[in-house]
């Protein structure tokens, strides 16, 4: 496996072996690539690549700056996974002025609360961010199968550098991890298992200047969650990390700090990793990927572009398909050599053959299964366009007091919403509006149930409408 970390001025690259289910850290390097053009950069990761004898084909993931994307922490009306990733979806579109094509997103659960809500993390930015590293990939004739944050990987590296174990004395803890690399500094706050908070900022060559962005940076989660750190971890470039730990510890409202070398998650291979690689480690730090290379179930999140996710399964498809052509075209080579061969006893050769033909029949019933599949993803894919603008148009319609949390499509035929809102009148007035549509007709409003909530009332409503004939 092969990880690629791409920070402001550097390339790092881990190479990890798998043995059965030990994991053993084959390699690390790195290489500056501040200045560096696209294609600069693609010919530097080939150099790190060839270096380390690493072969093409091989699984590689790749971790991108956290300061490159948006961070929303938001409560939403559903502990339902599914539903809280729809809603995520349509919150994704009200948070940045792009159009929805032009972004990409991802979201993690922080919290299902008692009275039905979810706290969740909503990450997003623009699609040039993740195209831009894509096709650096591209130039080097390498593929990713996963984009993750940095400060996602920095998440998975402290639970394994600390060997955190999820019960009710840790689960309560909040800690701030702090990354020290060389362009810049990564801090996450970690309540038990769940990070709750990330920040990413440039690295600042005086000390007390970095200080002051910490401290500022801890008075804005405390301040926003209404709790307080208990302690500090360090990790990254260890001189400076010491420097800062004893400023860190002179602050007002002081809180207990702790040093942890990034290596610390190699576990058996800490100690030799420390002798082979620690002039290597002392101007960059490793901390992400060893991260994700260490405690990969933990990173829950992947900025791959929908296309592309989409693509790569179609290709393993494709390949499984071809695979399976290729398998059945050696049996029926086979066959027909047993056939040639077994002139003498015709009664054994059709017994065989039968025997043969009928093992056959479950590969050839998959293969009936996936050309059903690829069917059933073009059609998906006709509807895409036509999803796209109904949303465009609920969502143009809606009067702001109006939150739709269920949109619930079925092509040429309906379009079920469901959401809160804060008046009656807001509820006709949007189903009035739909219905004024050019692109739907028919609306009614199926129920609207008021209902009170900490003394403020609110109604939970569902309309139906159909579609225009010239639109469907």
């Amino acid at each position: 496996m092969i990880i690629l970390e791409f920070t402001l001025d550097r390339i790092k690259l881990l190479r990890m072996l798998k043995r059965g289910q030990r994991l053993t850290l084959k390699s690390l390097s790195k290489k500056a690539v501040g200045g560096f053009s696209d294609d600069d950069t693609a010919a530097a990761i080939t150099d790190l690549l060839n270096t380390e004898g690493a072969k093409r084909g091989e699984p590689l993931e790749i971790c991108v700056p956290r300061h490159l994307f948006t961070v929303r922490n938001l409560r939403l009306p559903s502990v339902n996974d599914a539903e809280l990733r729809d809603m995520a979806g349509l919150q994704a579109g009200k948070q940045l002025p792009y159009p929805a094509d032009e972004m990409i997103w991802d979201f993690k659960i922080i919290e299902k609360r008692a009275d039905g809500y979810s706290d969740v993390s909503l990450i997003l930015g623009h699609r040039n961010v993740t195209d831009r590293f894509i096709g650096i990939l591209k130039i080097a004739n390498l593929e990713t199968d996963r984009i993750i944050l940095s400060s996602e990987a920095l998440s998975a590296w402290y639970l394994a550098a600390s060997g955190f174990k999820d019960d009710e004395e840790t689960g309560r803890r909040i800690r701030a991890v702090i990354n020290i690399d060389t362009s810049h500094v990564d801090i996450i706050i970690v309540r038990g298992s769940i990070m709750e908070f990330s920040r990413s900022f440039p690295f600042k060559d005086e000390p007390e200047e970095m200080t002051e962005e910490i401290r500022k940076t801890f008075h804005s989660y405390q301040k926003d969650n209404s709790r307080q750190i208990a302690s500090v971890a360090i990790t990254g470039l260890e001189v400076k990390a010491m420097m800062l730990k004893g400023l860190l510890e002179k602050m007002e409202d002081a809180k207990p700090v702790e040093f942890i070398h990034p290596f610390k998650t190699a576990s058996a291979d800490y100690g030799e990793a420390l002798s082979g690689y620690s002039d290597l480690a002392r101007d960059s730090s490793f901390a992400c990927v060893l991260g994700i290379a260490y405690n990969a179930p933990a990173i829950k999140m992947d900025f791959m572009p929908p296309e592309l996710k989409t693509e790569r399964t179609s290709k393993e498809k494709k390949r499984r398909f071809v695979k399976t052509i290729l398998l059945l075209g050696a049996i029926v080579f086979v066959l027909m050599g047993i056939s040639l061969k077994g002139v003498i006893d015709r009664k054994k050769e059709a017994d065989l053959l039968g025997l043969k033909i009928k093992e056959t029949e479950p590969r050839v019933k998959r293969l009936r299964e996936i050309s059903q599949q690829i069917e059933i993803v073009k059609q998906n894919l006709n509807m895409k366009g036509a999803a796209v603008d109904a949303m465009r148009e609920v969502f143009k319609i809606a009067p702001p007091e109006i939150s739709i949390s269920v949109l619930d499509f079925e092509l040429g035929r309906s379009l079920t919403l469901r959401g809160v809102s804060n008046d009656l009148s807001s509820v006709f007035k949007f189903a009035s509006g739909l219905e004024g549509s050019r692109y739907f007709e028919n609306s009614e409003i199926k129920y609207a149930q008021k209902r009170v909530v900490k003394e403020k009332e609110f109604v939970d409503f569902e309309i139906t409408c159909g579609f225009n004939k010239a639109h469907k």
